[in-house]
């Protein structure tokens, strides 16, 4: 995303997308920009994110901004990190439990069913992930037009994709990895999904991966919390739908 500044005020904008983030603004704040945020990006998406600061409900309301993602922070590093990973036995780590979790016998936890998402396989998993996760900021779009600043790992059976996960490399913050999506089907899919990943963010230079984790989804907390990432805060988005 191009950074651009009104007022003094940071504005990202995905010209591709027609999609503008801003972060962490005032309500007072909001109220200068926003008269020129309508002249200026007209018909583009509106996402104000709130990471552990005060959100400034009223003026949300006053431009009809709807609560888009409600969540708690959670990141882990390589300290932190229990990997769930067959192999990881022999290290003294943790054995993985996960072939008591899933009936089917599919075990993905040692990664042999959990593989990248190349090129020639991009058709089917878009097709999957605009059906799944149409409000996902990591879009289909937006992925294979910036290839190299993602990673998407699969998890099939029979071929068929039953689970994945997108992880973002390319942050303003180069020691971090962001986690954008995790897929699945049972709470065992996802943790080693999330496993998965976490260890691709590390073996791509990161110190610390990041991922917002739906406040309501006991599971998907739960699944996290068991490869060791820990809350550091919460995280509100905003959207208006198009500017008007």
């Amino acid at each position: 995303m191009k950074l651009h500044t009104i007022d003094g005020i940071e504005v990202f904008v995905e010209e591709a997308d027609r999609y503008v983030q801003i972060n962490d603004i005032s309500g007072k704040d909001l109220s200068v920009v926003w008269e020129t945020l309508q002249k200026d990006f007209h018909g583009y998406e509106l996402v104000l994110c709130f990471r552990d600061v005060v959100v400034p409900v009223e003026a949300l309301a006053t431009i009809k901004a709807e609560v888009l993602e409600d969540c708690i922070t959670m990141t882990v590093t390589q300290d932190g990190f229990v990997s769930c990973g067959r192999d990881d036995v022999t290290d003294g780590l943790i054995s993985c439990d996960c072939s008591d979790a899933i009936p089917d016998g599919l075990i993905p936890c040692n990664c042999s069913e959990i593989s990248p998402l190349e090129k020639s396989g991009f058709a089917a998993f878009a097709a999957l992930h605009d059906k799944i996760n149409p409000e996902c900021g990591g879009t289909s779009q937006g992925i294979w037009r910036k290839w190299d600043n993602w990673r998407v790992l699969l998890l099939r059976k029979n071929g068929e994709i039953i689970g994945y996960t997108i992880l973002l490399v390319a942050l303003r913050d180069t020691t971090m990895g962001e986690i954008f999506c995790v897929w699945a089907g049972s709470h065992a899919y996802r943790k080693a999904l999330l496993s998965a990943v976490v260890q691709i963010a590390f073996e791509n230079g990161k110190d610390v991966v990041l991922y917002m984790v739906d406040r309501d989804n006991t599971d998907e907390l739960t699944a996290a919390t068991e490869v060791g990432f820990q809350e550091v805060g919460y995280y509100v988005g905003y959207r208006v739908e198009c500017i008007r």
